[in-house]
């Protein structure tokens, strides 16, 4: 079967699946199949089921991606702000700071308030490390917030699991959170020395290509502002024949 056809097949099935059918379109570029069925469909979808929040998260990515900002910031106020959000803690942690994030890597301003929240919440919801891709979001927030005593306490702790075995993901998100520090410092030489040798191993946060293109992007950030067009060309060039787009700013300078 296609992934058009799978994609097809599971419209009108359960929340989860209209989750995996985002994924499966965001993995073959088909930006627009998500906009048009998940528009429609979240509008009938209870305001309180689990996966509105998230599902809407999936749109509001297709919207940065489509250049539509206006309708991006609306889906973030209406469903995935943390006042706004249906999910449990990891999700609301890791959709509100994702599209923070990424609409920052995409040209738009800094919300800082909506940061703070981020923060403040995780602090209390997820107090300590478990699921990497979760605590990925947690870092995130310490790192805009500029709390380096909190990112090196959550990595100790991270070094600290993964040497009694207890924490898949090991040694690659200390490394990363240090890339995220670097990058908010301006530090862009830095961070391509952090994050590039671990430009393969995305997957031992866990998630899906939408969630782990927020550290590719991250990286192809930094390769535009080192002014190092040849490695972001690489890194393109890299990427799956169809895969989802690159809502960067500044991309032009790659070429």
């Amino acid at each position: 079967m296609t992934i058009e056809g799978a994609a097809c097949r599971l419209r009108g099935r359960k929340p989860e699946q209209r989750a995996w059918c985002a994924r499966v379109c965001y993995e073959s570029g088909q930006a627009d199949t998500v906009r048009a069925y998940l528009s429609s469909w979240l509008a009938t979808y209870p305001r309180d089921g689990f996966f509105h929040g998230h599902l809407s998260w999936h749109l509001s990515l297709c919207e940065i991606q489509a250049g539509n900002w206006a309708e991006a910031l609306s889906v973030y106020q209406d469903a995935i702000a943390l006042d706004r959000h249906s999910g449990g803690p990891q999700q609301r942690t890791s959709d509100g700071a994702a599209f923070l994030w990424r609409s920052e890597l995409a040209g738009h301003p800094r919300d800082t308030a909506a940061w703070r929240a981020v923060y403040d919440y995780a602090a209390n919801a997820l107090p300590s490390p478990g699921s990497g891709l979760a605590d990925l979001h947690v870092v995130l927030a310490h790192a805009v917030m500029g709390d380096d005593a909190g990112l090196q306490s959550l990595s100790r702790r991270m070094e600290d699991m993964a040497r009694s075995g207890r924490y898949p993901s090991g040694s690659y998100l200390p490394t990363l959170s240090r890339g995220f520090a670097a990058f908010e410092r301006g530090d862009f030489f830095s961070v391509i020395e952090l994050l590039a040798p671990l430009a393969t191993e995305n997957e031992r946060i866990g998630g899906s290509r939408a969630q782990h293109d927020l550290i590719e992007l991250t990286l192809l950030k930094a390769y535009l502002e080192a002014d190092r067009a040849e490695e972001a060309r690489r890194l393109l060039s890299a990427r799956r024949p169809g895969a989802s787009g690159v809502p960067v700013a500044g991309l032009a300078r790659a070429y």
